[in-house]
């Protein structure tokens, strides 16, 4: 049986605490635990609902850190939000949402309160590329809401999602932010090659921009792929083609790798799909 003790309540549902036999630092989550905690308390296992240990020191120390600045009640808040999608993908996530997630949460509502809203230039993006994430992100808003009476733009929400993706991905914010930074000038690369506006609410768009996530993540991890219809999409189609060279050299110069033409076709082919289903030719 564990013994956990209290070293500090975040609010209701969330305290930080040490482990009896290791007197190892843990994030526990459960209905009522830090209601009146006092340090050095026993936590009731029963009412435990998550354990969250840090295996990374220099994670912990930076979570000390965060902690030491930032309203209790915030960083319970991301807990929260952490152990809802641990229980919703059934996966652990990577240890450093626990600072990333508490600290935008903070300046999200530091922000707000101050009236200066960022834009999100990617959020149709991450609505289609991360449905999962957003919805989750979604219901992330309503908790923040019913703590704080704040209420979330979708801008904020969009930013949440990229935090809990590249967590349960285990890759850096900044990955996540760049694949959709990239997503989005493909999209207008493409739509400036065929002169034409893609509806970003339809099937067409959402298909397109999962093709071009596929394609970045295999150029990202040198996955080869072959095109046995490369000849005939390079005579059939070559406006569309004309159109994925550009591409090329746009990934070209942000990844510092060359597309192979096999990557190139496939590129084509999407295209071609969107002006067929956009113009019927």
């Amino acid at each position: 049986m564990a013994d956990y003790r209290v070293i500090k309540p975040f609010n209701n549902n969330v305290v930080l605490a040490s482990e009896g036999k290791t007197g190892a630092e843990v994030v526990l989550v459960g209905k009522g635990i830090g209601f009146g905690a006092r340090r050095g308390a026993r936590v009731d296992e029963a009412r435990i609902e998550k354990v969250f240990y840090f295996f990374d020191r220099d994670q912990f120390d930076r979570y000390e850190e965060v902690i030491s600045r930032i309203d209790g009640r915030v960083i319970g808040v991301a807990e929260e939000v952490i152990a809802m999608a641990c229980r919703e993908f059934k996966i652990p996530l990577n240890e450093h949402i626990h600072v990333a997630l508490a600290d935008h949460i903070n300046f999200t509502l530091e922000r707000l309160s101050g009236g200066i809203e960022i834009k999100n230039p990617f959020l149709d993006e991450i609505k289609v590329l991360y449905p999962e994430d957003y919805e989750l992100a979604c219901r992330a808003a309503e908790l923040i809401k019913e703590r704080f009476g704040v209420e979330l733009p979708d801008g904020e929400k969009g930013f949440i999602a990229m935090h809990i993706h590249s967590a349960r991905s285990n890759q850096e914010v900044s990955r996540t932010v760049k694949y959709a930074s990239m997503i989005n000038r493909m999209i207008e690369i493409i739509e400036e090659g065929l002169g034409l506006k893609i509806e970003k609410n339809g099937i067409n768009y959402a298909r397109l921009l999962v093709h071009l996530r596929f394609t970045l993540e295999r150029m990202d991890k040198d996955i080869p792929i072959k095109n046995p219809l490369l000849s005939s999409i390079k005579k059939e189609f070559r406006e569309s083609y004309r159109i994925a060279k550009r591409l090329g050299d746009f990934i070209a110069e942000r990844m510092d790798k060359k597309v192979p033409e096999d990557e190139l076709g496939y590129l084509a082919l999407h295209i071609q799909r969107i002006r067929f289903a956009l113009t019927g030719e």
